[in-house]
């Protein structure tokens, strides 16, 4: 016949066998953590670094409602004074005055900074029988008169005084003006008598 038949086994010289090499599973299973194992460290993000912000200067404000209460219990309180002193009496002109101080300056400290305090007062009186007088003098013993009332009727009068302070605070090259913020009263009641007549026959 014409057919020539080979065969050919394995293993046997004269024999090549190609063969593909198969690649090699790879695990997809993530490792579990176990609770009592510390966590692995995350990988931390970069921090941009920029300019530090300048700190904001600290800003002291003082109000004149401060300063007021502090001055209030400085100022001397002044008194009533009369001439005559008693044995006042009906249609005779009675002297008026007072020791408050014309002018009050005093240094005071505020929030840590030292404020000087200008002040001078105005005075409003009241005689108790109607009568009423403002002025910014603080009156004048006698023979001056300068504040002066005659009563027209006996009996108990109230006079009254109100003391009000104006002025201005420096402190370095600030400076503001206080206006009739500080006010003090004061009365005294004071006994009118009618003048007793002398009858010669």
């Amino acid at each position: 016949s014409n057919e020539v038949v080979i065969t050919v086994k394995k293993g046997k010289a004269g024999s090549q066998v190609s063969t593909t090499p198969k690649p090699r599973p790879t695990s997809t299973t993530k490792r579990t953590w176990i609770p009592w194992l510390p966590k692995p460290p995350a990988a931390s993000k970069p921090v941009a670094l920029g300019p530090k912000p300048s700190p904001k200067p600290r800003v002291k404000k003082i109000s004149g409602s401060q300063i007021s209460d502090q001055v209030k219990s400085l100022i001397p309180r002044g008194e009533i004074i009369t001439q005559p002193l008693d044995n006042i009496l009906v249609n005779q002109s009675v002297n008026f005055m007072t020791n408050t101080p014309m002018h009050f300056t005093t240094v005071l400290v505020v929030l840590g900074t030292p404020i000087t305090i200008h002040l001078t007062p105005e005075f409003s009186w009241q005689f108790g029988d109607g009568n009423s007088y403002g002025t910014r003098l603080a009156g004048a013993p006698y023979p001056l008169m300068l504040i002066e009332n005659t009563y027209k009727s006996s009996g108990q009068k109230r006079v009254k005084l109100t003391t009000t302070w104006s002025g201005f605070w420096r402190a370095g090259s600030l400076s503001a003006p206080i206006d009739g913020a500080i006010v003090q009263k004061v009365s005294r009641q004071i006994d009118v008598r009618l003048a007793k007549g002398v009858y010669r026959g």
